[in-house]
């Protein structure tokens, strides 16, 4: 299952509720510099504690039944908005 929204940079992982406001939070600590890491540093942290993509985050979230297959805001990849319910 899909625990959290997270971003992962330096080999460390943040998480939160979205990743703007993951980012935001490191731009204000000062762990990155602008723009805050996107692309593949932008994930998911399952129940288990492991990070994995947008894609892989998709297809867990959906056999998980937290979001319904083709009614998410991207095909192919899992985006935190999908899950505000949940989270």
């Amino acid at each position: 299952m899909i625990k959290s929204a997270a971003i992962e940079f330096n080999g460390v992982v943040y998480t939160g509720r979205s990743h703007p406001e993951i980012g935001l939070q490191m731009l204000r600590d000062k762990i990155c510099p602008r723009p805050y890491p996107g692309g593949k540093h932008q994930g998911f942290v399952t129940d288990q504690g492991e990070f994995v993509d947008r894609e892989t985050a998709l297809q867990i979230a959906i056999d998980c039944k937290q979001v319904e297959e083709g009614k998410t805001s991207h095909h192919s990849e899992l985006f935190s908005e999908d899950l505000r319910k949940e989270l």
